[in-house]
């Protein structure tokens, strides 16, 4: 389930970006959060697993007229199974169904497996539906 960032998510936030091997600096790292916060047309969004109600990854997204653009995304070390990014992926693209998703050089490799994947499955699909 998608969460907008809040205030008091901060800690959390952050504990999910230091993951990020270039955010294992507290100093980067606040320096991007703070970024991301005050960004005009950027938008923090948490991904809680409704099984064990916790939070358990963080995209940070930069809004365009036509594309939304993945800046970051991390998940905790336990949540990085392709079934995981990929609902979150799905969820954004559902929050913002007329805007194409698009990566920065380190997400494009996670959107471009998810839309494979979703173009798969779609396939599939549509062979089990004839």
């Amino acid at each position: 389930m998608i969460v907008p960032y809040q205030k008091n998510y901060q800690k959390i936030v952050m504990g999910l970006l230091s993951f990020q091997p270039d955010l294992h600096d507290y100093q980067r790292l606040q320096k991007e959060l703070d970024w991301a916060v005050e960004a005009r047309q950027t938008e923090i969004l948490l991904w809680k697993d409704q099984n064990v109600d916790q939070f358990s990854a963080v995209m940070i997204l930069q809004e365009g007229v036509d594309y939304i653009l993945v800046r970051r995304v991390s998940f905790s070390p336990s949540e990085r199974s392709g079934h995981s990014m990929y609902q979150f992926l799905s969820a954004v693209a559902k929050r913002y169904p007329e805007r194409r998703m698009m990566g920065t050089l380190a997400t494009q490799p996670l959107i471009t497996n998810w839309q494979r994947n979703n173009y798969y499955e779609r396939q599939t699909h549509e062979e089990h539906s004839e």
